[in-house]
Order: C-alpha cells, then structure tokens, then sequence
C-alpha cells in the first residue's frame, strides 16, 4: 500500500461535513500525514449578465462573501484532540467538483475524505451529489463518511 501523506477534507462548513472531518483526522494522526482542507463557495461575480446593473453588481459582494468564508473556515475548529494537527486550509471559487478534483491533482492528495448529506428520493435527483461525482473523477482514492442520521426523503437541514 502507498504512504498517504496528504489527506483531503474538503467541506461546505456544515454540521453534516464533521463526521467526515473527525473521520479523516483519525486518518492524519494514523498516517502522520497533512491534513487539507478545502472550502468552495459560488461564483458570485456575474450571476445575472442579462439583466445589467444594478442586477449585475454581485462583484461588490463577491470580496465580502469570500471574506466571510475564509473567516468560517480558518475559524472551523478540528474535533477535540486533534488541534495540533498541520492544517492546510485553502478557499476556492466555482464549481465544488471542479476544484476539489483540480486541487487533489495539484497538490498532490492521496486520499479524500468526504461527507454525504444523506440525501436520497427526489432530493438526492435534483441536488445531485457532489461526492457521487468526485469519486468518480478524483485522481485518489475517496472514502465517504455518511451523516450521523440519515435524513428522510425530502428532508432538507
């Protein structure tokens, strides 16, 4: 079996993403390896180009947005014993499948950990699956850490 060196956690900051965290600090502290975590937010640049201003002023929120999201993730705390932990912490914009497959490629990853938001029926169809997608893409291996309650069909947070 190959050293695993880097672990990839990448997370939308939400409670469903820490059984994945704590999942994949188990596996940093197994390892001795690097622990990488990735947040994506939305292109908020240009949402609405067809409108003209001031529909398309999103630009002015895009800095405050990303702000606040570095912020939230450099805040995201580790599962309790795991603080000191190597961190990488990096903020990323666009597509969530997009990056977190570019990232793993260009840094080098050699195992993501991700969660699932549980989601199955009609809600699973139309929201799709980020993790569905990037095990099927990422250059490594993924391992998918499941919620601590499965939601019902439909059920939304």
């Amino acid at each position: 079996m190959a050293a695993i060196q880097k672990i990839l956690c990448p997370t939308d900051l939400g409670d469903e993403c820490r059984p994945a965290l704590a999942m994949a600090c188990e596996w940093v502290k197994r390892f001795g390896a690097e622990l990488h975590l990735l947040h994506v937010v939305a292109d908020l640049s240009n949402p609405y180009p067809y409108l003209g201003p001031p529909f398309n002023e999103a630009m002015s929120w895009e800095t405050m947005i990303r702000q606040k999201a570095r912020d939230a993730l450099n805040a995201w705390p580790l599962p309790e014993g795991f603080a000191t932990l190597k961190v990488v912490r990096e903020l990323r914009s666009d597509s969530p499948v997009a990056h977190i497959v570019e990232y793993s490629q260009a840094t080098g990853i050699d195992l993501i950990v991700m969660g699932t938001h549980g989601r199955s029926g009609i809600s699973h169809l139309l929201l799709g699956s980020v993790a569905e997608h990037i095990v099927r893409r990422a250059p490594c291996s993924v391992l998918t850490v499941r919620p601590s309650e499965p939601k019902a069909a439909g059920e939304s947070k």
